[in-house]
């Protein structure tokens, strides 16, 4: 006999994580001027059969008078027979420690629900005790909780976090003991960026990130990006993502941004793995909302 093991993060990954940095880090909330509104829509492996479909939405924002944030989360994923659908409300307060200088402390607190669809499964031999015991719909919730630090100037920004801390186990069968290999486990995130200015007319700013991804049993991953920004108004990029191992995908990254509020990113990744001889590739939209600021200052 011959088999094949295969390993992944179980949180869905961004190409444009720039635009909602709160997505996976609660300590953002609080850190700008007003609040903002974005949601994610991701279509992975386009034409590839029960592909992943990832659709996120976020609010967050800063308190009027005291130096604090909060915010929420609504994240559903659905991969064939397999969705999970996670809500999160999230706190953060933040304090100077340079005249320029802020740091942001979050922490987030929800529940996470994980579906299977059994009667989409097909099996061999359908009269199996164990096949028909797996046909039916087969559902856990679960608390959930991460919590994360963001340091921030004008300039540049850098952060860490961890989401699904509390490695809560699933039940994802309709018999039998609880499995550890259904066990969620911590993601662990750190990101960082520099804002560069042209100095005279200020018209352009060029902006390269970098975001690791590091998760129990699987590869570390690390996405780099870099976009140039004209007027706060239009912009375009390019990412990539690799493991250390090997060039996982190269991404086009463009958006629009009308008047500072109404904002639009789009994103096409292509993959390098064997995946790509039967997929069109990575579809990503972001639309975002700037609402009026509530406070001064930063």
């Amino acid at each position: 006999m011959l088999s094949w093991t295969v390993s992944a993060q179980q949180i869905p990954i961004s190409t444009i994580f720039v635009e909602n940095p709160f997505a996976f880090n609660p300590a953002v909330a609080g850190t700008s001027n007003g609040f903002k509104v974005r949601m994610d829509n991701r279509m992975q492996w386009v034409g590839f059969g029960d592909a992943p479909v990832t659709t996120q939405l976020s609010y967050f924002g800063p308190h009027q008078l005291r130096n604090i944030g909060y915010g929420g989360n609504l994240n559903y994923d659905k991969t064939g027979p397999v969705s999970s659908l996670k809500m999160n409300g999230a706190f953060a307060t933040n304090f100077a420690i340079d005249f320029d200088i802020r740091v942001s402390l979050g922490l987030n607190l929800g529940l996470v629900q994980y579906r299977v669809d059994g009667t989409q499964f097909d099996f061999y031999n359908q009269r199996d005790p164990d096949a028909e015991a797996l046909q039916t719909v087969m559902a856990n919730f679960r608390p959930d909780a991460g919590t994360g630090v963001y340091v921030y100037h004008h300039d540049w920004y850098v952060g860490m976090s961890a989401q699904q801390l509390f490695n809560n186990n699933l039940k994802l069968a309709p018999t039998g003991e609880d499995s550890k290999i259904n066990r969620l486990k911590t993601h662990f995130y750190g990101f960082a960026g520099y804002r560069f200015t042209d100095g005279v007319s200020q018209h352009w700013l060029i902006e390269p990130s970098i975001l690791l991804r590091s998760v129990a049993g699987t590869p570390f991953q690390m996405d780099i990006s870099g976009r140039v920004i004209y007027n706060q108004q239009f912009w375009g990029g390019l990412s990539i993502r690799n493991s250390f191992e090997s060039l996982n995908d190269f991404s086009i990254i463009f958006g629009y941004i009308h008047e500072r509020r109404i904002q639009i990113a789009l994103a096409y990744d292509y993959t390098f793995s064997k995946i790509r001889n039967f997929t069109a590739g990575t579809f990503e939209l972001v639309l975002g909302y700037n609402f009026d600021d509530v406070k001064k200052g930063r």
